[in-house]
């Protein structure tokens, strides 16, 4: 399919809207957000013009979330259909071939490091790397991770029994679903301190703030899910017991290069995580030591960089193909 057919518009039979951006003859990078249920509108607003200068990018919405088409829903109001974790990485390859790309490289922030992930694994012979970004690949872990520091900052914030509530679980549960919990009390604890967990930089948060208003201002194309349609989303996807279940047990068959990018300041990349990431084969790490969980916003032009200069080598393209010169390193 054609950029200009495709772009804007929902892609594959299950309606997913795709931001494609870059020469088409440039390195493809697919990007696939976390949440589960974000949406690929901040990133592609951050980077998309910064990476679109050396690599052909492609960012989704993933099914049934924001822009794209959503869900069925069943006659009871339930929504879904049995969505799974499976479904969103097989969704990933239809767009690969909707757009007729043979290869490329796969991003994945957050929750969608895990997506990437199974990508990876399950499409080898279409995949030429795969970039993680600050990746949930163990939920028990990152939630664990995550307690502590939560509870400092609801400490900080005088609210001290949800500070020792969540510093008794990280200690006391090992289920995921129990963690999990624990995690999400704390966080709604926070209140509206708790985007600043996330993104700990006051400078970051205003340009998502703004971002993020400049979007709402537009309204949402015909046919889209909206926030109803990418919660109903994250609904299901939790559902799957595939989404607690580990994954750092694929990276030791990862056959492409990898690259793990993690924030210095970010709270759910745990250290076992980042130590699980060394039994990959072709494996590279980049610390951003200011940067928290999303990194390609706290530091743009260093993430721009990297990732570009990544993907390009593992296609076999360094003479500078693409539509610019690589970005220059720095925020």
């Amino acid at each position: 399919m054609d950029d200009d057919v495709a772009n804007g518009r929902q892609i594959t039979r299950h309606g997913l809207y795709a931001d494609i951006r870059g020469d088409p003859a440039a390195p493809a990078l697919l990007f696939l957000h976390g949440g589960p249920g974000q949406g690929c509108h901040d990133f592609m607003a951050i980077q998309g013009d910064l990476l679109s200068q050396s690599v052909r990018l492609i960012g989704i919405d993933q099914r049934g979330v924001d822009r794209s088409a959503p869900l069925p829903v069943k006659a009871n109001g339930e929504a879904g259909w049995g969505l799974t974790v499976a479904d969103l990485v097989g969704d990933c390859d239809a767009v690969r071939q909707a757009l007729g790309i043979e290869r490329w490289a796969v991003a994945g922030q957050s929750f969608g490091g895990r997506l990437a992930l199974r990508y990876a694994a399950a499409y080898p012979q279409y995949t030429s790397a795969v970039i993680f970004e600050n990746p949930v690949w163990d939920l028990a872990a990152s939630a664990r991770a995550a307690l502590p520091p939560l509870a400092a900052m609801l400490t900080e914030r005088g609210r001290v029994a949800a500070a020792e509530a969540a510093l008794a679980a990280a200690e006391r549960e090992r289920a995921a679903d129990c963690l999990r919990e624990a995690y999400l009390a704390a966080l709604s604890a926070l209140g509206e301190d708790r985007e600043a967990f996330f993104v700990p930089d006051p400078g970051t948060r205003a340009r998502l703030a703004q971002i993020r208003g400049g979007r709402e201002a537009g309204g949402q194309p015909d046919g889209a899910a909206g926030e109803e349609g990418s919660r109903r989303h994250h609904l299901a996807i939790v559902a799957d017991v595939a989404a607690a279940e580990p994954v750092q047990h694929l990276l030791p068959g990862l056959k492409v290069p990898a690259l793990l990018i993690v924030g210095g300041r970010d709270p759910l990349t745990s250290r076992e995580q980042r130590d699980a990431f060394g039994s990959a084969p072709r494996s590279e790490v980049l610390e951003v030591p200011a940067a928290g969980h999303f990194v390609h916003a706290d530091e743009p032009l260093h993430y721009a960089s990297a990732v570009a200069g990544f993907v390009r080598s593992a296609a076999g393209d360094l003479s500078g193909t693409g539509t610019g010169p690589l970005p220059a390193t720095g925020s």
